[in-house]
């Protein structure tokens, strides 16, 4: 096996975890960042992707030079095809294979759940939007997901008829002609004021010694730290003890993450798996490891490296903007900050940080991320730094202070983080 130093990597994205490819080309010779462009009539906007950062090439077309690649690293869902195909020619990829469907596909997670012996959310499929419409009349308080389709419709939180009968109108101009074609899954909720998981990655079914517990602000906000694997909380252990065997059966090689609410019966429901990079937490594991090139070169051979602290805790808030992202943006960020800037589909462009134009974007134009070796130092470092960022970016600090009283009702019902936490105050004061 080649030394990191020699390998040619291509990480093969849809324009999310860039990142990655970043802190790849700090170790490899040479990364290469391919994302999905080809259509009948292609955009810019899509093929400048990656291009024009230190370290990584933009690369459109990847078989003339299939012979020169090492690596090929697949951060993301879909694609399970092309990953076996590339392993059946001798390439090592780093990805979730045809393990990726566990997330895609719910109902075969939720029917995983029930032969493993985890317990289950409570739910019922609903075959069209009119069904839908009929079940919901008289309901109050659900959760609606589809499998597959997250960009025609993510979860979202139906309230009652009156707040949310104009959602399902929409849907209906959403989904156009195929409104009855779509399964729904509508969830009780789940009683739970505690919701833990595990960040980190799995090879062939097995977890490294070293594990990220982390508490999320959805999309907005996340702080966690690195702990010995037997610490976590049982509810995380239980859950990779009973998916590890299942994930090696797909030969998983890739980052792994997992949501568990925990009830005030101490019961753990595994809600969501995350057969990918996931976000932020990512964005806080590039920030803890000092080894992910070594990492996922090992792992893509099927060898289970231990992570290499560089900090204990992270501290992560979500960057927004307000201009309408159908339109090109361009942002200067300090130089100082560019260590602990994540950025999602963006290219660089003279000094300028530049978001191409697209109907995939929302407001989030990437993550502030810092480590720290308490959680005090961390959540200090990020408010500090979040001043340098340009004015017409939001650095979404306010939602640190939502996880410190999370963290703080888990360590009240034995869930262990750390001693030495900031008032939920340090916010309003910096």
């Amino acid at each position: 096996m080649k030394p990191v130093s020699e390998v040619t990597a291509l990480v093969f994205d849809h324009g999310l975890f860039m990142p990655l490819a970043l802190e790849l080309a700090k170790e490899y010779d040479r990364v290469l960042y391919y994302t999905p462009w080809e259509r009948g009539f292609p955009t810019v906007n899509d093929c400048i992707l990656g291009d024009g950062f230190d370290g990584i090439e933009r690369c459109n077309d990847f078989w003339p030079i299939l012979d020169e690649i090492d690596l090929f690293v697949f951060p993301d869902i879909q694609h399970a095809g092309l990953q076996l195909y590339l392993e059946s020619i001798g390439k090592p990829v780093w990805g979730s294979h045809a393990a990726d469907s566990i997330e895609i596909k719910r109902e075969k997670f939720l029917g995983l759940l029930k032969s493993l012996g985890l317990p289950c959310p409570e739910w019922v499929p609903i075959d069209g939007l009119t069904a839908l419409r009929d079940h919901l009349k008289d309901k109050k308080d659900k959760f609606i997901k589809i499998s597959r389709f997250r960009g025609s419709m993510e979860t979202w939180h139906w309230r009652s008829w009156e707040a949310d009968e104009s959602r399902l109108d929409q849907l209906a101009v959403d989904l156009g002609p195929a409104k009855e074609q779509i399964r729904f899954l509508v969830f009780e909720p789940i009683d739970a004021e505690i919701e833990v998981g595990y960040d980190g990655y799995c090879i062939d079914g097995q977890f490294p010694k070293l594990g990220i517990q982390g508490y999320e602000a959805k999309d907005r906000g996340f702080l966690c730290r690195i702990q010995q694997y037997d610490q976590l909380p049982r509810h995380v252990q239980e859950v990779n003890a009973k998916f590890g065997p299942e994930l090696a059966k797909y030969r998983y090689r890739n980052f792994w993450s997992t949501e568990i609410r925990v009830t005030d019966e101490g019961e753990g429901i595994f809600i969501d798996p995350c057969c990918r990079c996931p976000s932020p937490s990512t964005e806080a594991q590039l920030s803890i490891y000092g080894n992910t090139p070594e990492i996922v070169w090992h792992g893509a051979h099927g060898e289970l490296i231990e992570p290499v602290p560089r900090a204990l805790f992270s501290a992560s808030a979500a960057l927004t903007v307000k201009d309408d992202r159908k339109l090109w943006l361009s942002e200067v960020f300090p130089k100082e900050l560019d260590e602990f800037l994540y950025f999602l589909r963006a290219c660089r462009i003279g000094d300028a940080t530049v978001f191409p134009a697209s109907e995939e974007n929302g407001p989030e134009i990437g993550w502030l991320s810092v480590g720290g070796n308490t959680p005090t130092e961390a959540v200090e470092k990020l408010i500090e730094l979040s001043k340098q960022v340009p004015d017409g970016v939001e650095v979404h600090t306010e939602t640190i202070a939502d996880l410190i009283k999370q963290i703080d009702t888990a360590q009240e019902q034995g869930v262990r983080f750390s001693k030495d936490m900031p008032s939920p105050g340090i916010v309003a004061e910096s």
